[in-house]
């Protein structure tokens, strides 16, 4: 995603100064922390860890945003007060141009800005009769985009807060020529293209990935049939995407960013139950992280040895997980009322 690309020239300039040299591969997994909360937050729907990796932010189902110090995990602010009858926050990304600040898209269309200084918040964005599913910024961070349940997709200026472009969903007069440019289902995962401005791509419940150049009054570049996507499981790493699909089996895919075709399904272990994902993120040295509802647990592979490194077990489904530091560090949340740290180490 476009975050990896400032997160990882700060941590490399770190680096550098400290003499670090981390390690060329990965082959275990480990549970560093698990972290109970209230059953009134209603799960955790969205994670996200800041550009410096110290801070993890955390949205629940009932409407709060948490802010955690991620050495200690103690509350730095709850910014964003939980509240009974609250709509979920179900995506959630720092701003590369302002790096306290962090936007937050929840489920009663609203879009928050949250204060990581301060530990307020203001209501800069209503998009009535729309749940936002996803956002993400450009990776220099003039813009970001939203998607959700009306099918749109705005793009906005990130100062301004005003939309500069819409492309619009699916409805039942748009022209037969101009359907395959449109989602036609609900979309759940955006990401800019971590070396492009203006190249993004999303998926959702119509089983299509769509690669769009904002560049452009259509939009759609491409259309690659295959995933049917129903939480922030898309990831983009060169020319390569990585799609985790809600389905019982080959869930978890590579697709080539400039070909439009499936490069490699990753074994992901089940149970018997189904894998059924709803996050997928790339790492370092070849492994990916995905979870879901058919293991409840977010497993760690190796794409060129396919095999699973470890798992984070959660007792009830996975909805939502972030990592930093190539997967070094990561947290999972979802409807068990305990958020959970994992760490990839050799």
């Amino acid at each position: 995603m476009a975050r990896r690309r400032l997160e990882a020239a700060i941590h490399a300039g770190k680096d550098i100064e400290e003499g670090k040299d981390w390690p060329s591969h990965f082959d275990k997994v480990d549970l560093f922390k698990e972290l109970p909360f209230e059953k009134v937050r209603d799960g955790v729907y969205s994670l996200q860890f800041s550009f410096d990796s110290k801070v993890l932010a955390v949205g629940y189902g009932n409407g709060g945003v948490e802010f955690l110090d991620s050495a200690t995990y103690d509350t730095i602010h709850e910014c964003k007060a939980s509240r009974y009858g609250g709509l979920a926050i179900t995506s959630m990304k720092f701003n590369p141009k302002q790096q306290d600040v962090m936007f937050a898209g929840s489920s009663d269309g609203a879009v928050y800005a949250c204060y990581l200084d301060k530990g307020t918040y203001s209501e800069i964005i209503k998009e009535r009769g729309n749940e936002i599913n996803c956002l993400d910024f450009s990776a220099l961070g003039l813009t970001f985009a939203t998607a959700g349940k009306d099918l749109d997709i705005r793009i906005y200026d990130s100062k301004t807060l005003k939309v500069v472009k819409t492309y619009k969903g699916y409805h039942y007069d748009t022209p037969p020529d101009q359907q395959d440019r449109c989602h036609a289902a609900r979309i759940f995962a955006l990401k800019y293209h971590p070396d492009n401005d203006d190249i993004f791509v999303t998926a959702g419940w119509d089983n299509h990935l769509k690669i769009w150049d904002a560049r452009s009054s259509d939009g759609v570049k491409r259309t690659i049939a295959g995933p049917h996507v129903c939480g922030d499981s898309l990831d983009i790493d060169g020319y390569k995407i990585l799609t985790g699909s809600w389905c019982a089996k080959r869930s978890l895919q590579i697709y080539d960013y400039s070909e439009g075709k499936l490069e490699q399904n990753i074994t992901f272990p089940d149970t018997g139950q189904g894998e059924f994902l709803y996050c997928a993120q790339f790492c370092d040295n070849d492994v990916v992280l995905a979870g879901g509802s058919g293991t409840n647990s977010v497993q760690a592979i190796n794409t060129k040895t396919q095999k699973c490194l470890g798992a984070i077990k959660m007792e009830k489904p996975v909805q939502a997980m972030d990592s930093t530091l190539g997967g070094r560090l990561f947290a999972v949340g979802g409807a068990d009322n305990c958020l959970r740290i994992g760490k990839l180490a050799c």
